[in-house]
């Protein structure tokens, strides 16, 4: 990981598709509905444009980078009911190659890229539908269960993802409490406080080969085993990221104040990495690194100085500034707000020992680089 400075980039967070240590490719928008597919390279600080003709769709857009091709909708005369295509577009020789094309009123969207076979559509018109397409043998087939496409139970949120274990692609849920969504379901009346509601959080899993086929057959339910549950109202289960190509999760158990991380091998293989009694320390403040599943807590901290300590190895760390987050055990990284009320960034890198500020900034982290976008970068 690399911090790379794309202060000129005329684009924001949601066009950012793909980086790579010299370029950042990105979705050029000329108006809401219209955008190229560009690069930009670092070193000259020059764009190109990867598509020679302009790109459309009305609905809510996504670009998805699979294996160094970009996947996207191309709507061609919406308002005579035209077309609507799908693209995919090599990152390095721009070729572009329709995989697809619809004629259906309402409107699509891209809502999966599964792999260079498999899309997941949403077609919206009166009512939201989905439907699986297979590139090869150009067949789509409708998706029952709504739940792979965000429509939820029990006001919760599904957090969907694609990972591969040992070689197999496996489908992950983080199915998570949506309190938000429960009180203001409260509040307006649609459930009722005497309603049963799930508190439950759980990390569900299944082959994307079982899904395939589950959806191909006409499943209403797909076959998603649940690897942890907890069941209490202030428990949580959350994703840590991939570690050795394996899945590392924390569970919290409110009732205990004790966390247990796991790694998950497969979809019935799961290992106790080590747990954490809350009660055993006081910490002012934790974050979690986000790359490498290791979670710092902050122990002490004055006007001079913050003392962190890596709870994994027992480490301790003593920095000037705080931070919200760590890289990799490298980049220490903290939001605050300039003097002109503009959001700063400011990177601590501890391998060479230099600290980068960032003025007017945000930063992101795409394909496993940090991506900073400022204005202006200060000494």
């Amino acid at each position: 990981m690399e911090i790379l400075d794309a202060r000129a980039l005329p684009a924001d967070h949601s066009d950012i598709l793909h980086v790579t240590p010299s370029s950042v490719y990105f979705r050029r928008r000329l108006d809401e509905n219209q955008f190229h597919i560009s690069r930009f390279d670092l070193e000259d600080q020059e764009q190109v444009d990867l598509t020679t003709d302009v790109l459309r769709d009305h609905g809510p857009t996504r670009p998805f980078v699979k294996q160094g091709k970009v996947y996207c909708l191309n709507e061609q005369h919406r308002d005579d009911g035209g077309e609507t295509h799908l693209l995919a577009i090599d990152l390095h020789s721009g070729k572009s190659e329709q995989l697809a094309v619809w004629n259906l009123p309402g409107d699509l969207t891209l809502y999966w890229v599964l792999n260079a076979r498999y899309m997941v559509l949403l077609h919206v018109d009166q009512t939201t539908t989905a439907f699986l397409y297979d590139v090869t043998t150009q067949i789509q087939y409708p998706i029952n269960d709504e739940r792979l496409y965000g429509i939820t139970e029990n006001y919760r949120e599904l957090y969907f993802f694609l990972v591969s274990l040992n070689e197999t692609d496996y489908i992950v849920c983080n199915a998570r409490l949506d309190e938000f969504s429960f009180y203001d379901a409260l509040e307006s009346g649609v459930i009722s406080p005497e309603d049963p509601i799930d508190h439950s959080e759980s990390v569900l899993i299944a082959s994307l080969a079982t899904i395939v086929q589950e959806i191909q057959q006409g499943a209403d339910r797909l076959s998603f085993q649940t690897l942890l549950r907890l069941d209490g109202e202030g428990d949580t289960v959350q994703y840590l990221g991939e570690q050795g190509g394996h899945l590392v999760f924390s569970a919290y158990t409110e009732r205990l104040n004790e966390e247990v991380f796991y790694q998950i091998n497969n979809e019935s293989d799961i290992t106790e990495l080590g747990r954490v009694r809350w009660s055993d320390y006081e910490p002012l403040d934790f974050t979690y690194d986000d790359v490498e599943s290791t979670i710092f807590i902050v122990n002490d901290r004055s006007d001079e100085h913050h003392e962190v300590m890596n709870l994994r190895t027992g480490a301790r760390y003593l920095e000037r500034d705080p931070f919200e987050r760590v890289l990799r055990d490298r980049f220490y990284l903290h939001e605050s707000i300039g003097d002109d009320a503009e959001p700063m960034v400011t990177v601590f890198d501890s391998e060479q020992n230099v600290r980068h500020r960032f003025e007017d900034a945000y930063y992101m982290i795409v394909s496993g680089e940090l991506v900073i976008l400022s204005v202006k970068q200060l000494q």
